[in-house]
């Protein structure tokens, strides 16, 4: 992670460090290590290639076809970083989805467009497994070994301090510096789990809540806000041109669970929703 007094001095905000440390939400970042897939030890974390399945899983169906292996997690090697204790000890996600017509998740139609599986039993029965047929949609991701670290998210919505409107626009170009990881010039893409999502458009929490009960709530109402701070991001995944992957115009995946569901490690709970600019 990156020095945090240091980028507080420099976007002028380090008398505020106490401010800002109390509403940093505690993250774990995602980097990719350029690494043949041969390579990569089989239940280790890892972006696309093959994913490491047990024989009771399968490629989930979606269509007429498979959605396509996104990145699989060891949590334990995540849980190191873990701060407030909120994934399993152990265990491995997999993510999937379509990747060829990117539905945005929240329409009726979009169902089973995303899939996220769990598996937390002996990891020597994993096996590195094919997809079950190659299609003209065929299109799996290349692969890069998966490391983790700490890292803060901020809300862009806050209560606490009152600040000046310059000291607003100070913190928002921190938050957005901080959040995307810039160093030496050089923008990682914001892969990360836990935490505040990157919204793109609206709050992404307040926007799923809202779309599973537009026929009951009222969009930025009480309720909805109340039901968003119940919810965890599980995993954002960021367009990444290593990866060959785009989400509409520069766009960000984001999965996301209640907290109860999460404990219950009911991940057929999953919510699911795409933002882009």
């Amino acid at each position: 992670m990156q020095n945090l007094d240091l980028l507080l001095e420099e976007y002028d905000l380090l008398h505020m460090k106490e401010e800002i440390l109390k509403i940093a939400a505690s993250s774990i970042g995602i980097r990719k290590e350029n690494i043949k897939e041969d390579d990569i030890p089989v239940g280790s974390s890892k972006f696309g290639g093959l994913p490491d399945l047990p024989s009771h899983f399968s490629f989930p169906a979606y269509n007429d076809g498979y959605l396509t292996f996104l990145v699989q997690l060891n949590l334990e090697e995540a849980k190191p970083f873990d701060k407030n204790n909120l994934l399993p000890n152990k265990g491995i996600f997999y993510f999937f989805y379509d990747i060829m017509e990117q539905p945005w998740g929240m329409d009726e139609e979009d169902e089973g467009c995303f899939k996220v599986l769990y598996f937390d039993g002996d990891l020597t029965k994993l096996k590195r497994t094919p997809y079950p047929e190659e299609t003209e949609d065929y299109f799996p991701l290349p692969a890069y070994k998966v490391t983790f670290h700490e890292k803060f998210s901020f809300s862009e919505e806050f209560e606490g301090a009152e600040w000046d409107d310059e000291r607003i626009e100070d913190f928002y170009e921190f938050r957005e510096h901080i959040m995307q990881e810039t160093e030496e010039d050089v923008n990682y893409p914001m892969h990360y789990m836990l935490g505040q999502p990157f919204n793109i458009q609206n709050d992404v929490f307040e926007e799923i809540i809202y779309y599973e009960n537009k026929e009951k709530l009222s969009w930025n109402s009480k309720e909805i806000r109340s039901k968003a701070e119940d919810m965890v991001l599980l995993f954002q995944m960021d367009s990444d041109d290593d990866l060959e992957v785009m989400w509409g115009d520069a766009g960000i995946l984001y999965f996301c669970i209640n907290k109860e569901n999460l404990q219950k490690r009911q991940f057929d709970a999953v919510k699911f929703t795409l933002q882009c600019y």
